[in-house]
């Protein structure tokens, strides 16, 4: 069977959508950088959300927390909230270290909209942990809290598997302090870090570029697909449940085509109606 692959065209027409012409001429740089921008902005999910002590403290003196919570769990846009870096510094893979390494985003408190799409800047910020499935709201505390461990102990109380997935057993960790922490993230050093006792690897892995680990292995993850179909296509070796459609238009090629929704990317066949398939999971 003949397969064309046309998903660089469509991954650099979104990219070109966010970021407009690329700047480094590197497709494969441009990619990750992409979804790194695109995990920033929170997908439109729905979540399990946790409410940590410390945040509940805080619930009456800032009602736009619970507008935050309600938005994390009906998978409402909760783009108004977030740092306005994300859509101002997008092409920056380093715009926010703390997400990278541990998927912990935050958010303004702000009552009124400053725009019709951002809501005032303020001081103090929520900051919550958050994946495909889960948010965690950890604490209010100041700007410039990038490093604070003490936000990973609040994860570990409130919701142990978010922080367990970054374990590293059998390991002897570092009691770090803040200032000793951000150091060595700032020289790109990996570091195991002593939280309650036990010991965490920021990402699992931190990667001397800065990129999250997670989101490179996305990349590689999507790329490998594409070539494992171009094989199996082109050896006949359709999955049982794509075969009533792939033969139902047996003399036409498989146009590999690329895109993206908040469910994550996806593989689709676009000679068939963007039949999918394969769907990735969400970005985190």
């Amino acid at each position: 069977m003949r397969v064309v692959d046309d998903t660089q065209n469509d991954l650099e027409r979104l990219i070109a959508i966010d970021f407009g012409v690329s700047s480094t001429g590197n497709f494969q740089a441009d990619f990750v950088n992409w979804i790194h921008f695109r995990a920033r902005r929170v997908p439109r999910l729905p979540r399990r959300v946790f409410v940590s002590q410390e945040v509940k403290r805080h619930q009456i003196q800032y009602p736009a927390i619970e507008q935050v919570r309600l938005a994390l769990i009906s998978g409402g846009d909760i783009g108004p909230w977030l740092s306005e870096r994300i859509l101002k510094d997008k092409t920056n893979h380093r715009a926010d270290m703390m997400f990278n390494d541990w998927q912990i985003l935050h958010f303004h408190l702000g009552e009124f909209f400053q725009s019709p799409t951002t809501i005032f800047r303020t001081g103090p910020l929520l900051y919550v942990h958050i994946t495909a499935e889960e948010a965690t709201l950890l604490d209010v505390q100041p700007h410039k809290r990038w490093t604070m461990t003490a936000l990973l102990e609040i994860l570990l109380r409130t919701n142990p598997s978010g922080l367990e997935r970054y374990e590293a057993r059998g390991v002897t960790p570092m009691r770090l302090t803040d200032d000793q922490y951000k150091n060595l993230r700032n020289n790109g050093t990996n570091s195991v870090i002593d939280i309650a006792g036990r010991a965490f690897m920021p990402g699992g892995v931190m990667l001397s570029s800065g990129h999250a680990m997670r989101l490179y292995r996305y990349r590689d993850w999507f790329f490998g697909m594409i070539e494992k179909l171009q094989q199996d296509f082109g050896a006949d070796l359709v999955e049982p449940h794509l075969r009533p459609a792939i033969y139902a238009l047996l003399g036409i090629p498989v146009r590999l085509g690329a895109y993206y929704d908040d469910r994550g990317m996806a593989i689709i066949d676009k000679n068939r109606n963007g039949l999918v398939l394969h769907q990735m999971k969400p970005l985190e």
